[in-house]
């Protein structure tokens, strides 16, 4: 059964076209658009109404949030202090009206802080049992828990970076590096800047989680 996918747009750095985005809804048949307060602006300037507008609306302006009110796109605004992220709060929206698989952009650039929360969301979209991957013009980032398959992504730079603090027998395969069954840790760099050199690239590993940076060389 296919899994129910919804496009999250948030307020970081949006490096891809509007054809470029609508291309990717139809490609991964995605159910639902949610844009993240300021993620608004986005979809405004490329054409593309959300159904859903959620966050604390700090980053929208009156006249875009006016705009996407006459369409009819459903608005959940949150107080300013709370104690979730309005990024964490979609997610939950997600989880709730059982969206499967979740497809962000739009996570990456701006403030460091964001960017590192966004990225670390990842974890917790997975703890909610729900998929989820990072896109922008050239990169992909999601978590590794078991087994990940890389097809016809040959001389893509591929980054694997420790989210817990060991992960156990890691073994890389079509890589430039490639390893057998070693183990990773959070502190240490190994993992970084290798270079997928055949068709397809595997990734194993026994116990705990990855975080994957998959970046089409220019």
């Amino acid at each position: 059964m296919l899994r129910k996918k919804a496009l999250i747009v948030l307020n970081g750095e949006f490096n891809l076209s509007g054809k470029e985005l609508k291309k990717i809804i139809k490609k991964e048949d995605v159910k639902k658009i949610i844009a993240v307060d300021g993620g608004a602006e986005i979809l405004k300037k490329i054409s593309l109404t959300p159904d859903s507008i959620i966050g604390d609306l700090d980053s929208i302006s009156e006249n875009t949030l006016n705009f996407f009110k006459n369409k009819g796109v459903e608005i959940n605004k949150y107080p300013v202090e709370k104690d979730e992220t309005d990024s964490e709060l979609a997610i939950n929206y997600c989880k709730k009206n059982k969206l499967e698989e979740l497809i962000i952009t739009a996570a990456l650039g701006g403030r460091i802080d964001q960017e590192l929360a966004n990225i670390n969301l990842l974890e917790y979209i997975r703890s909610k049992k729900l998929a989820a991957k990072i896109i922008d013009k050239n990169i992909e980032i999601s978590i590794i828990d078991k087994e990940k398959v890389f097809v016809n992504k040959k001389n893509y730079r591929l980054s694997l970076i420790p989210q817990t603090s060991l992960v156990k027998n890691t073994t890389i395969s079509g890589c430039k590096y490639d390893l057998d069954n070693k183990d990773l840790y959070r502190l240490k760099t190994r993992g970084i800047s290798n270079l997928i050199v055949k068709k397809d690239a595997r990734v194993n590993l026994k116990k705990g989680l990855l975080i994957y940076i998959l970046e089409k060389v220019k």
